[in-house]
């Protein structure tokens, strides 16, 4: 049974304390969730210099997705005040000095405000915390969400007859819904929108209902 909302400092996955300034790359098509791991090429010499500082510092980054319309707006192009916040877990340095790197998501926050755009984005951030609604109507909708994940795994899966098991991490319903919310098929600025959603129940009824709609378009037999 998941413990109601008076104990949900217990269900935030792994928490990390965030710095109060992490550097920001901006991008397109890009959110970064907690728990999620994603690969990056650094190759912009203003993102190297914040890669080289990043790593001598606290080796914390934020991921902000930019705001349609960017395509025609000038430097600094507007981008999302909630971010992803990751930790950079790898770092592998070419010899052109571009490098490869591997940042995994470790929470959520709002940017309160710049204090440094040149040569790259550098944000003060107050963190934004999962809550909880209703712990077992949680409970409930993070079965229903495991079921319809793995059926989804299993008709990507090359071997659907072969037996899946989750990654312990995905026992946690925090975890489970920032997971889903990357491998849903949704438009970056819907991913954003789950990202935005801090009431975890509020996620878990809207992933169902996307995966759903995945699982079985409208219009078609069950």
């Amino acid at each position: 049974m998941i413990p109601m909302a008076s104990r949900k400092t217990s269900l935030q996955p792994g928490h990390t304390k965030l710095p109060e300034k992490v550097p920001v790359f901006a991008l397109p098509n890009v959110i970064l969730f907690p728990s999620v791991e994603l690969p990056f090429y650094i190759f912009e010499p203003r993102y190297r210099q914040m890669l080289k500082d990043c790593a001598s510092r606290d080796k914390f980054l934020a991921i902000s997705l930019l705001k349609q319309g960017w395509e025609s707006k000038k430097e600094p192009v507007p981008s999302h005040e909630i971010v992803g916040v990751g930790y950079v877990r790898a770092v592998f340095d070419n010899p052109d000095g571009t490098s490869h790197i591997l940042l995994r998501g470790v929470g959520r926050a709002e940017i309160i405000r710049y204090v440094q755009l040149e040569p790259y984005r550098i944000a003060k951030i107050r963190e934004l915390p999962d809550r909880i609604e209703d712990g077992r109507e949680l409970s409930r909708l993070c079965e229903k969400l495991r079921r319809l994940l793995m059926q989804k795994m299993r008709l990507l899966s090359e071997n659907p007859s072969r037996r899946m098991r989750f990654p312990k991490e995905l026992r946690n319903p925090i975890a489970l819904s920032h997971i889903a919310s990357f491998l849903a098929q949704a438009s970056p600025y819907l991913k954003q929108d789950l990202l935005e959603t801090t009431n975890c129940n509020c996620r878990m009824r809207h992933l169902i209902g996307l995966y759903q709609e995945e699982i079985r378009p409208p219009g078609t037999q069950n």
